[in-house]
C-alpha cells in the first residue's frame, strides 16, 4: 500500500512550529522562547526500481520534478513535470525532487511503484537516508503536512446574558474550534476564552480574546483554544464548537472502594488526553508548548493509559531538534539531560531500537555540546543565557548545582545505554559519568548530615528536598544513604516541602519506593481532592489549598495565568498502575514483569494495565489477588511469595 513519505523528523519539525505558532495570549500571538527548527525546502527521493513496465501517479506537497535513469546509469535520464507516468520495463532509478517553502516536502506515489519507507530520501547534502511515513497517511487525499485530527460537537450547558452579551458555559474544560453567527456582516465583536467564569468575564485579563469583525455572513471561525467558558460581548451571538482531539484508546483501567480516587483517576485521564495532541503538550491555555522535562513525567502517565508509542517518539524528534545544536533544549539545562532519559526511557516501554538509530545523530550533536560545556573538573555549569531550573523553589544554584550534576550523570548514563544497544560506540560516557558520580559524592554528600547540599561552591551547605529526591532516584546511593535521606530529609518537617505537583511526582515516587504507599491515598485524596472541589473539571499546574476563589486561578503576578489542565498533574495515574495494581516491567518491553498489588487504605482495588500483546488484569482486596494476563514472562508477589504468572491463565490467590 501507497504512503506518503518525508525525511525522518521533517512532519515532526513542521509540526511542532505550528503548535508553536497557535499560542495566543491576551490577544496576540505569543513567539516560543526558544529555538524552533524547520523543515528543509528542498528534498530528493530516491527508488531503484526492477519493473514490467507501467502507470506511476505523483502527488506531493510542493512543486515537484522526476526523472527516470536506466540502470547501470544512463546519462541521459527522463525528465518529467506531470502526475501521470508511464514507466518503461526494466531497471530504473526513479527519482523525485519536492519543494516546498511553505509547510514540508513529501511524496505520495501510487501505480506499479509505491511510496514506503524502503526509498531513500536527501536534502541535498548527500546524505541519504531512509525515509519515514506513518500509518496515517495511507491515501493521497490525506496529506501530512495536515494534522489528522477528529472533531466532535460540543454543546453549552447553559446560556446567560451578562452586561450586553452572551456567556456560554459547556459543563466541563476543552479545546475546540469556535464558530461564531447571528450577528451582522462587518459586526465588531469581542470575545473571551476562559478556563473559568471569572476569566471569561474578565476583558482585561482574559488570557485567550480577541476584538474582530464577522464576515459577509455575519458569522467568524477560530481556531481551537483551550476554554470552558465563552463570553461575547453581542446578545445576539450564537456560539457552536468542535471538540478538536487525537483518537486516543484508554486502555488503562482503574477502579477502587474509593470514590473520590476513582473520580481523580478519570478527570487524570482527561486532563491527560486534552494535552496528547501534535505532541506532548504541559497545558493546553498556557504554555500549550511543549517542555522535555513535562515530557518526561508525561512518559510514565501514557504508560499506563494509552501505552501509545507514536504520541512519545513523535514529541522525542521535535524536541531533539536538528544540527547545528546550539543551546540547550527549551533553554533549560536539565531539559537537555531529561531528553536523554526520555530516550531511554521510551526504548524501555516499547524496545523500539529503530528509532533510536535513527536519532543517534542528533544524540551525538546534543551529548557533545554537553561535553564542549562541561569543565575541567567534570562538573557542568550554566553558561549565559541557560536557565537553571530543577524547580521553582528556593535552592542554593552557585556553582555547580548538584540537581544538575545528576541529572547530567544519568543523561550520560541513558546516552551510553541507549549506544550500546544500538550497537554504536559511546565514547567515554560511561567513564565520564563514573567520574562525575564520585564527585557529586565527595563535593556534595555530608555524611553528618545524612543528606546531599545543594552547592558545595557557595559555603552555605543549603539541604533541599529536589536535590536530594533526584539522587535518591537517580544516583548508586546504598541502602543506607537511601534511609537517611528519608528520615533527615523526605520525612523532616524543617525541610522546605514540595509546592509543585511537578516535583511531587518524584517525592510521591520516593515514599512509594520506600514502602510507605499509604502516603498515596492521603496526598492524592487531599491534594486533587481539595482541587476537585473549587470546581475543577480537569487538574490544575498546581493548587494551594491555603487559597480561596479567585486565588486558585493566578500565576506569574497575573490574575488567571495558571494552567488548569496540565499534563504532569495526571501522574494518579501512573501512580495507582505501578503502586496500586502494582504492575512494573523489570525489562525492555515487559519481556519480564512483576505484579505486586498494593491496596494501602483501601479496601478493593481493580484495573489493567497496557502492555505490549494486551493487558494485565489485576483485582484485589483484603482476602484475594486475582491475576490475568495477555502475556508471559510476569511473577506475582505476595508479601514474601511468589508466584509465577501463567500466560492467559487466571490467578486467584487467597490470603
Amino acid at each position: 500500500m501507497a504512503q506518503w513519505i518525508w525525511k525522518f523528523g521533517e512532519f515532526e519539525f513542521y509540526h511542532n512550529q505550528q503548535v508553536h505558532r497557535k499560542r495566543q495570549a491576551y490577544g496576540y500571538n505569543e513567539p516560543a522562547i526558544w529555538k524552533v527548527y524547520r523543515p528543509e525546502a528542498v528534498v530528493e527521493f530516491t527508488k531503484e526500481i526492477d519493473t514490467d513496465g507501467g502507470m506511476i501517479h505523483v502527488e506531493a506537497c510542493g512543486a515537484f520534478a522526476v526523472s527516470l535513469m536506466d540502470v547501470p546509469n544512463d546519462r541521459n535520464p527522463q525528465w518529467f513535470g506531470r502526475s501521470d507516468i508511464q514507466i518503461p520495463a526494466g531497471k530504473h532509478i526513479l527519482d523525485v525532487r519536492v519543494m516546498n517553502f511553505d509547510t514540508f516536502p513529501a511524496l505520495y506515489i501510487e501505480g506499479i511503484v509505491e511510496t514506503d519507507e524502503t526509498w531513500k530520501v536527501d536534502d541535498m547534502t548527500l546524505q541519504a537516508q531512509q525515509a519515514a511515513s506513518d500509518e496515517w497517511f495511507c491515501s493521497k487525499e490525506r496529506v501530512p503536512d495536515v494534522f489528522p485530527f477528529s472533531y466532535q460537537p460540543v454543546k453549552p450547558v447553559s446560556k446567560e446574558k451578562i452586561r450586553n452579551g452572551v456567556l456560554y458555559d459547556f459543563g466541563r474544560e476543552t479545546f475546540a474550534k469556535t464558530y461564531l453567527s447571528g450577528l451582522k456582516s462587518g459586526e465588531s465583536f469581542r470575545i473571551q476564552f476562559g478556563e473559568s467564569k471569572e476569566e471569561a468575564l474578565d476583558s482585561d485579563w482574559s488570557v485567550i480574546h480577541f476584538d474582530a469583525k464577522t464576515d459577509p455572513a455575519g458569522s467568524f471561525e477560530f481556531e481551537a483554544y483551550a476554554f470552558r467558558y465563552i463570553y461575547v460581548d453581542c446578545e445576539n451571538a450564537e456560539i457552536s464548537a468542535e471538540y478538536e482531539y487525537i483518537p486516543m484508546k484508554t486502555r488503562g483501567e482503574f477502579l477502587s472502594d474509593s470514590q473520590l480516587l476513582n473520580k481523580i483517576w478519570e478527570t487524570s485521564a482527561y486532563t491527560f488526553h486534552l494535552n496528547c495532541r501534535e505532541m506532548l503538550l504541559d497545558g493546553i491555555k498556557r504554555d500549550r508548548w511543549v517542555w522535555a522535562a513535562d515530557v518526561y513525567q508525561s512518559l510514565f502517565v501514557n504508560k499506563y493509559l494509552f501505552f501509545d508509542k507514536k504520541i512519545e517518539q513523535r514529541t522525542l524528534i521535535a524536541l531533539g531538534g536538528k544540527r547545528p545544536f546550539e543551546r540547550h533544549i527549551n533553554t533549560i539545562m536539565d531539559y537537555t539531560f531529561f531528553w536523554f532519559m526520555s530516550l531511554y526511557e521510551h526504548y524501555c516501554t516499547f524496545g523500539d531500537k529503530e528509532f533510536l538509530r535513527r536519532l543517534a545523530p542528533q544524540m551525538d550533536e546534543i551529548i557533545n555540546f554537553c561535553y564542549e560545556r562541561t569543565d575541567a573538573d567534570g562538573f557542568i555549569r550554566g553558561c549565559s543565557g541557560d536557565w537553571i531550573f530543577i524547580d521553582w523553589a528556593d535552592m542554593d544554584k552557585t556553582g555547580a548545582f548538584c540537581g544538575e550534576q545528576i541529572l547530567y550523570v544519568k543523561a550520560m548514563e541513558s546516552y551510553a545505554k541507549i549506544c550500546q544497544i544500538i550497537e554504536k560506540d559511546a565514547g567515554d560516557a560511561e567513564g565520564r559519568a563514573a567520574h562525575l558520580e564520585k564527585q557529586i559524592f565527595e563535593k556534595f554528600w555530608i555524611g553528618s548530615r545524612g543528606a546531599f547540599i545543594d552547592s558545595y561552591e557557595s559555603g552555605n551547605k543549603k539541604i533541599t528536598r529536589q536535590t536530594n529526591i533526584l539522587a535518591y532516584l537517580f544516583l548508586k546511593c546504598t541502602d543506607t544513604q537511601k534511609r537517611q535521606i528519608y528520615r533527615n530529609v523526605i520525612m523532616n518537617d524543617d525541610v522546605a516541602p514540595i509546592t509543585t505537583p511537578y516535583f511531587k511526582f518524584y517525592e510521591n515516587q520516593v515514599h512509594c519506593l520506600e514502602g510507605n504507599t499509604d502516603y498515596l491515598d492521603k496526598l492524592i485524596g487531599d491534594y486533587y481532592g481539595g482541587m476537585l472541589e473549587t470546581g475543577a473539571t480537569t487538574l490544575y499546574e498546581e493548587y494551594d489549598p491555603s487559597q480561596e476563589g479567585t486565588d486558585h486561578y493566578a500565576m506569574y503576578g497575573r490574575p488567571y495565568e495558571k494552567s488548569l489542565c496540565h499534563a504532569w498533574s495526571a501522574s494518579p495515574i501512573y501512580f495507582m498502575g505501578a503502586f496500586r495494581l502494582g504492575v512494573v516491567s523489570t525489562d525492555v518491553a515487559y519481556r519480564t514483569y512483576e505484579v505486586r498489588p498494593d491496596l494501602g487504605t483501601l479496601k478493593s482495588i481493580e484495573g489493567k494495565v497496557p502492555v505490549p500483546g494486551g493487558y494485565i488484569y489485576v483485582k484485589a482486596d483484603r482476602k484475594r489477588v486475582e491475576v490475568l494476563s495477555d502475556i508471559p514472562g510476569g511473577r506475582l508477589i505476595i508479601g514474601e511469595q511468589k508466584y509465577p504468572i501463567i500466560e492467559k491463565k487466571k490467578m486467584i490467590i487467597e490470603y
